[in-house]
């Protein structure tokens, strides 16, 4: 695995232990609030790469400042960039990489497989509802905070942050209330955070990509937990070739909760497209 700041995005480029075949992977990430190499991916990275794929894992938010108020602004940034990765023939994304890689489908090789990883086509009130009550603590300048209701969320719904038993509150905290957490914080550090959180959370906001998931005629396979707290399968979109596949016991991160079957369904991915 090599890891570099290219002239555009932070990435995190994984090969395969033999020799470096033709085939590619480009995987958009999730929000973080700060790059992590690639680590959030790491069960599907290992799949990829077993089967044979250099992978490139991208920060998405890289692309995103203020001015970016919407999913479709940072897609049209994505869109000039995406040549600049050479040719693709799995498109990964995971949370807020899923929904822009899905955006991004009409732009690419119709024969690209795309990967996605609780990657919401659509959002919905209740949905919404939760990414903001994040993004308003961020934004309020409790990353913290914000960063422990995002851990509580992407866990499957029931399960409780190793917190001596004691269950997780069962209502959003307030902002103007939430308790100061961060007091040895390094504050650049913070910031940056905080605003990565809102900024890229509140992106998910009122979207529909459903046209462009249908309308693309390459192999697809969404994987969501049947247990998230966030995205669950009400929020894909898909053609009647294309597979959504609902891991029963996991959460948002179903590719943590349970590797085995996410790493299945992904060499079955890779058998239809023909990488296998």
């Amino acid at each position: 695995m090599t890891t570099h700041a290219g002239p555009v995005v932070p990435t995190a480029v994984f090969f395969p232990r033999t020799a470096v075949g033709t085939a590619h992977a480009l995987v958009l990430a999730p929000v973080t609030p700060g790059w992590d190499g690639g680590a959030f991916f790491t069960p599907v990275v290992r799949t990829l790469v077993g089967a044979g794929l250099r992978v490139t894992v991208a920060d998405t938010l890289a692309l995103w400042d203020e001015e970016v108020t919407s999913l479709a602004g940072l897609a049209a940034r994505w869109r000039e960039v995406l040549p600049t990765f050479g040719p693709v023939d799995v498109l990964c994304g995971n949370a807020l990489g899923g929904a822009v890689a899905q955006a991004l489908l009409p732009d690419i090789d119709p024969a690209t497989a795309a990967l996605l990883v609780s990657g919401p086509a659509r959002s919905d009130t209740a949905l919404a509802g939760r990414l903001g009550a994040i993004a308003d603590l961020a934004a309020a300048g409790r990353p913290a905070a914000a960063l422990d209701l995002l851990s509580r969320r992407i866990l499957p719904q029931g399960r409780t942050p190793d917190t001596g038993g004691v269950p997780a509150p069962a209502t959003e905290p307030d902002p103007r209330t939430a308790p100061a957490t961060e007091t040895d914080a390094d504050p650049a550090t913070d910031t940056e955070a905080g605003r990565r959180l809102a900024g890229g959370l509140r992106l998910l906001r009122d979207i529909d990509l459903t046209d462009a998931v249908r309308a693309h005629p390459g192999p697809l396979l969404q994987i969501v937990g049947g247990r998230s707290q966030l995205v669950t399968r009400r929020h894909t979109a898909a053609a009647s070739h294309h597979v959504v596949h609902v891991v029963p016991r996991a959460g948002m991160r179903p590719h943590f909760d349970q590797p085995a079957e996410v790493s299945a369904r992904v060499e079955a991915l890779l058998r239809e497209k023909g990488l296998r």
